[in-house]
């Protein structure tokens, strides 16, 4: 407001600034407002800035509304200007409004070098230099039917993906990467509101949407701005005169679904197409069928696995060779904790890994001294041979220093890859084989339950006498059973051979096991 002192000349300045100016209707948009009280521009150093001022000064109320161009030097030169000044000049605002003047000067400006040269078409000699021309080509564009038309360009902002699906609404100007991106938000846009959009164009390069099939007022009209490489909104009716619906039809489509719940199928993949549906309901308060939820699960997994498999995917060296083939790991402080106060007893077990990145995950588990399973060392291979356990066991022999196997058991299935392996670079440790693997192999060759019973007390015999009594009932029984079972060799199965100093009697390798179960649904990922 102005204030009558002598010689003074007090102002409220409303300052506008990081905008673009458009024609018709004239007006400045896009930009951020400050508003300074009581600036005394008689005491400033730019003359030229206090006439313009002192003239278009609106006499009733003293309020001057200033725009700032940023084509040149902007508001922070001007202030670095003054302060290279030898102190003759000082802009004088009182001290309750100095935050406004910090604010001011801590603006972050930026430069866009392809600013369209202004002309002067106005008569006022400070606004016709912001008035783009009449021929630009970059507001003549094709309507819908191919005639070309003027159309008003705000701010050229960038969407933002990253902006909650509510808050996402479209602005004339605003730039994507496709016209897919385009789409998506305006899904968004239509379920938040209850707005019954249709693409009535709706190829590559342009995107002709309205609203109720044409009865509403809405209209959009985008399309692909080859110079910039995005695809731009290019004319926006945005007021609707609809009543809302919420009932989208085909606009809804398992793509989006998709989109919207990636992160919570990827993280549980076991959710049921039923519970999905029921989230759409609850989060977005709209019905979608069955088979769209379907097709929406199976689409964000796609969209994941797609990307993983580019971003594991093997790439030659400089001399044309992979090099890549196995992944070996063991933790130090794991390491240290099985040497320390494990027991004597070690399980080996191969799984697969079920994800896109295929390949065997190779474990060494073990019992701590609460008979609990102890994860030692695992490692990622292409496939489960004796030479990948070989590998595997000469790693783990250095870590856990093994020596020839003194002293400790290994237990594991009837691999033989593995076997021969342990018996090349393990010859003194004691080999156990798991019991399970051997009954359910017996019961596909000999069918009875009598079998599982003989075979499990032959097994868990503490004594030798013990052992050969149940044998000799087998050998009654079928003596091709119990010739099955002698070739399995029993001191790698009965717990009547088993070496003692171990603490441990188990007969089945089921600390391995239990770990495979509890990793099923991480095999799953990379």
């Amino acid at each position: 407001m102005a204030q009558s002192e002598p010689n003074r000349l007090f102002a409220m300045v409303e300052l506008n600034y990081q905008g673009v100016f458009i024609r018709n209707p004239f007006s400045y948009t896009g930009g951020v407002k400050t508003i300074f009280n009581d600036v005394d521009f008689s005491s400033m150093t730019y003359s030229e800035f206090v006439t313009f001022c002192e003239r278009f000064m609106h006499e009733e109320y003293g309020v001057i509304s200033v725009y700032v161009d940023h084509i040149g030097v902007g508001v922070d030169g001007w202030h670095d200007d003054e302060d290279n000044d030898d102190d003759e000049h000082e802009s004088c605002i009182d001290g309750e409004n100095e935050d406004n003047i910090d604010e001011l000067r801590n603006v972050a400006f930026e430069f866009n070098e392809d600013v369209v040269h202004m002309n002067r078409t106005s008569n006022d000699p400070f606004l016709s230099k912001l008035c783009v021309d009449d021929e630009d080509a970059n507001n003549i564009v094709d309507d819908d039917n191919g005639r070309e038309v003027e159309v008003n360009i705000q701010a050229h902002s960038i969407f933002n993906e990253l902006l909650h699906w509510k808050k996402q609404k479209p602005i004339l100007g605003m730039r994507f990467k496709g016209p897919g991106q385009v789409k998506s938000m305006l899904c968004n846009y239509a379920v938040a509101n209850g707005y019954q959009l249709c693409f009535e164009k709706n190829d590559r390069t342009r995107l002709l949407v309205r609203c109720s099939k044409g009865a509403c007022t809405f209209r959009l009209w985008a399309s692909w701005m080859s110079d910039e490489e995005s695809f731009q909104i290019k004319s926006l009716k945005a007021d609707h005169n609809c009543a809302r619906n919420f009932k989208f039809g085909s606009l809804v489509t398992y793509a989006w679904i998709g989109s919207h719940y990636t992160k919570e199928i990827v993280e549980s993949q076991k959710i049921s197409v039923r519970k999905l549906r029921l989230k759409v309901m609850a989060k977005f308060g709209i019905q979608v069928s069955m088979g769209q939820c379907r097709r929406a699960k199976k689409y964000a997994l796609k969209l994941v696995e797609g990307n993983l498999v580019e971003h594991y995917d093997m790439e030659d060296g400089p001399d044309g060779k992979k090099y890549f083939s196995k992944f070996y790991c063991c933790f130090q402080g794991v390491k240290q904790g099985w040497i320390e106060g494990c027991r004597r007893v070690i399980g080996l077990d191969g799984c697969f890994l079920k994800g896109v990145c295929k390949g065997e995950l190779l474990c060494a588990i073990g019992r701590d001294a609460n008979d609990k399973i102890y994860p030692i060392a695992w490692a990622v291979v292409n496939v489960e041979n004796k030479q990948n356990w070989k590998w595997f066991l000469e790693l783990l022999i250095d870590d856990l220093h093994l020596n020839l196997g003194n002293g400790f058991s290994l237990m594991s299935d009837q691999h033989k890859g593995l076997i021969e392996a342990v018996k090349e670079l393990l010859p003194y440790v004691e080999h156990r084989q798991c019991a399970r693997h051997i009954c359910q192999n017996l019961q596909k060759r000999f069918t009875g339950a009598i079998y599982h019973t003989l075979f499990w007390r032959a097994s868990k015999a503490t004594t030798e006498h013990a052992f050969k009594v149940v044998m000799k009932e087998i050998e009654t029984l079928n003596p091709e059973a119990h010739q099955y079972l002698m070739e399995k060799d029993p001191k790698t199965w009965s717990r009547a051979f088993f070496q003692t100093g171990r603490c441990c009697d188990a007969v089945e390798n089921g600390f391995s096991e239990s770990f495979n179960a509890v990793i099923v649904d991480a095999r799953k990922n990379p």
